[in-house]
């Protein structure tokens, strides 16, 4: 009896790890335009709309983002890092309303360059 449950026990654990998920990473490089600068109201406003995201959307598993301070030539000027437990969130995150707005606005003033990628993948 002992040996059985030992190994449902171990096949159980086995089956659990397999069924983890594996959480999905989006990142976010901001390059202001020629002729928008850190000063600019928009500028102001696209952070402001995109440091809302979280509130708004509840799928979210985690969020970060800030004003690049290097002075690199390479540098992008902000950067925004999230984190969604499934892509289904990531697919989900890219038509909801609040970020289709903030979208918008960072397109007015800025390129960027995104990566998503699963975490732990190689």
């Amino acid at each position: 009896m002992k040996k059985s449950l030992l190994v449902f026990t171990i096949l159980f654990l086995f089956w659990c790890q397999g069924m983890a998920q594996v959480q999905v990473t989006h990142l976010v490089l901001f390059k202001l335009k020629t002729g928008i600068d850190k000063k600019d109201v928009r500028f102001e406003k696209a952070k402001a709309a995109l440091r809302e995201l979280p509130k708004k959307i509840p799928f979210i598993a985690d969020w970060s983002a800030g004003e690049n301070f290097s002075i690199r030539s390479i540098a992008y000027d902000f950067g925004l890092h999230v984190v969604f437990d499934s892509k289904k969130d990531l697919q989900n995150y890219l038509v909801h309303p609040a970020h289709v707005e903030s979208a918008n606005l960072w397109k007015e003033i800025a390129d960027w360059n995104i990566v998503d990628f699963e975490d732990g993948s190689e």
